[in-house]
């Protein structure tokens, strides 16, 4: 009886290791990202597709709108990872927060100057005197349109007019009506504007803006308690990125499910807009990250180097280990 009774100890003792701190206990993790995107998809993806279980990685992953609402979160411990605009990030961390940009989708933006079908403008450098429509001041759009018209000699509220109508849908919806003669539109809004008779004027990818999208960064602290976990996931969000690039048909009904239902067209749609600006190694890309910085009008920040803000020794350490070329040589 007593054999009997150690035995069934020994038993209890196994399983609770194996279901609680145990090596088989998958590590559960709170993800979180501030709007349906292809770049901002890597939570959901790497879940839905089975790639965390695969790190031993559970995680939760919620969606909280507005990036400086949602850095917050990181900062206060709600969420222990996020995707959120790259300057919410940088200035927290100016601002002393412990905050580690660890790497981004991509470098490259994918906001599009456009005109309405009945404009005469062809070129960028025949915007002068227009107004162009931006979702927001400060917003992706705005700095891309600042960036832009920096590039063709024109300065902005002296040469051209900015101005903002609170999102893409509006200024999409203004050019449609014939309100506006041009705008900066991203995502859905640029289809919309398409289908409207809208015309390309000329894009970041095009004029090579940098710009980080898709950023990703948690706390100094829990890279310190946890550095196992988040190299884990690390590596997880580069397998998710590979699926994104090589499995069309899986990628567009991910989107259809996780993006608010959308048709198959406007998945289709932004999956071409996106995936190419995909990074293969997502690490930190130092001179997008300077590009920012020199947008800035803090002075502190914007002598700040990149370094100050990112923590890029994970994705050195998967350039090293192989996995990329082992990833795309299948």
């Amino acid at each position: 009886m007593r054999h009997l009774r150690v035995h069934i100890i020994s038993v209890a003792a196994i399983v609770f290791f194996f279901t609680n701190d145990g090596i088989l206990a998958a590590d559960k993790l709170r993800l979180a990202y501030v709007s349906p995107s292809v770049t901002l998809s890597l939570p959901w993806v790497a879940k839905e597709t089975g790639i965390l279980a695969k790190y031993d990685l559970a995680a939760e992953v919620v969606l909280i709108t507005g990036s400086p609402r949602l850095v917050q979160s990181l900062i206060a411990g709600d969420v222990d990872v996020v995707f959120a605009g790259v300057t919410a990030l940088i200035r927290a961390r100016s601002r002393g927060a412990e905050v580690a940009i660890l790497g981004a989708s991509a470098n490259l933006s994918s906001q599009k100057l456009m005109v309405s079908r009945s404009s005469k403008i062809r070129r960028l450098e025949d915007v002068k005197g227009a107004i162009i429509g931006v979702s927001q001041y400060g917003s992706e759009a705005d700095t891309f349109a600042r960036n832009a018209l920096a590039k063709a000699g024109l300065k902005p509220d002296k040469d051209v007019t900015i101005l903002q109508l609170g999102g893409h849908p509006q200024v999409a919806a203004a050019m449609a009506a014939g309100k506006l003669e041009a705008g900066v539109l991203g995502g859905l809004a640029a289809l919309t504007a398409e289908k409207s008779g809208g015309r390309l004027i000329t894009s970041a990818v095009e004029l090579k803006i940098l710009s980080p999208s898709g950023t990703f960064a948690t706390t100094r602290g829990l890279i310190q308690r946890k550095r196992s976990v988040v190299e884990r996931l690390m590596r997880s969000f580069v397998e998710a990125i590979h699926f994104l690039k090589t499995n069309r048909s899986g990628a567009i009904a991910a989107m259809q499910k996780y993006m608010g239902g959308l048709s198959a067209e406007e998945a289709t749609y932004l999956y071409q807009e996106q995936v190419d600006l995909l990074e293969a190694l997502p690490a930190p890309n130092d001179k997008a990250i300077q590009a920012v910085l020199e947008r800035e009008s803090d002075p502190k920040v914007k002598n700040s180097a990149p370094a100050d803000f990112v923590d890029a020794s994970f994705f050195k350490e998967i350039e090293k280990s192989g996995m990329i070329e082992q990833l795309y040589r299948k």
